[in-house]
């Protein structure tokens, strides 16, 4: 049987649609493949604080999932980080089994990126992609603080744009998808409203193999 958990981390109210437009397009493409899917919020991170790390589910399998009543990923196969500085200081791989992917929104390098990441011997890969810089989202770096007075995009609220991927989501979807498969390129393209950043980000994705971690 195939299972995959994907778990995005991204930060509360401020960039919770990034990370939700992440795991609704990856399970509706599943659906789409005949496959049984998920898409969850995560309430125990509170991500009603503002710029608070949260995380976002997403649950694939070939057949019924049998934890489908559990609220959180414990053992993610892919782990996705939208906002580049949360690679520092804290274990958000926590339950990643060996042979993992983590795929980081970040100008940097995987090469650079490495030394900052907690267990790095879990991943079979390390994969960059500078979203923000693809999408042309300045705000990232240099309006955190103006984006927090935007309540629009909090849980259970409007979103700030009812598109899907419009921003630095789509860039990041093509760098997982690119690097694991998870669901057809073809099945998910189609989805993604900015179509110009999710060919960019398939295009300039850098997927750092680390083998000596399936030993």
């Amino acid at each position: 049987m195939s299972y995959t958990e994907l778990t995005v981390w991204t930060r509360g109210i401020i960039m919770d649609k990034e990370g939700r437009d992440i795991v609704n397009s990856v399970a509706a493409s599943g659906r789409k493949e005949g496959k049984h899917a998920q898409a969850m919020e995560n309430y125990v991170d509170n991500p009603d604080r503002t710029n608070a790390p949260t995380r976002k589910y997403c649950r694939l399998s070939d057949s019924e999932i049998e934890n489908a009543l559990t609220y959180e990923n414990e053992h993610p196969n892919i782990v996705v980080l939208v906002e580049g500085t949360m690679v520092k200081g804290w274990d958000y791989m926590r339950g990643m089994p060996p042979g993992g992917t983590l795929v980081i929104n970040t100008h940097y390098s995987p090469d650079y990126m490495l030394r900052f990441v907690p267990g790095p011997e879990r991943l079979a890969q390390l994969v960059c992609v500078d979203a923000a810089k693809i999408a042309d989202h300045k705000w990232l770096y240099y309006r955190l603080g103006e984006l927090g007075l935007d309540r629009l995009s909090t849980e259970g609220a409007a979103e700030r744009s009812k598109s899907v991927a419009p921003g630095i989501a789509a860039p990041l979807i093509a760098a997982v998808v690119k690097s694991t498969g998870i669901v057809k390129r073809e099945t998910i393209e189609p989805m993604i409203t900015n179509q110009a950043a999710f060919r960019a980000g398939w295009e300039h994705a850098q997927v750092m193999a680390l083998a000596a971690s399936l030993r």
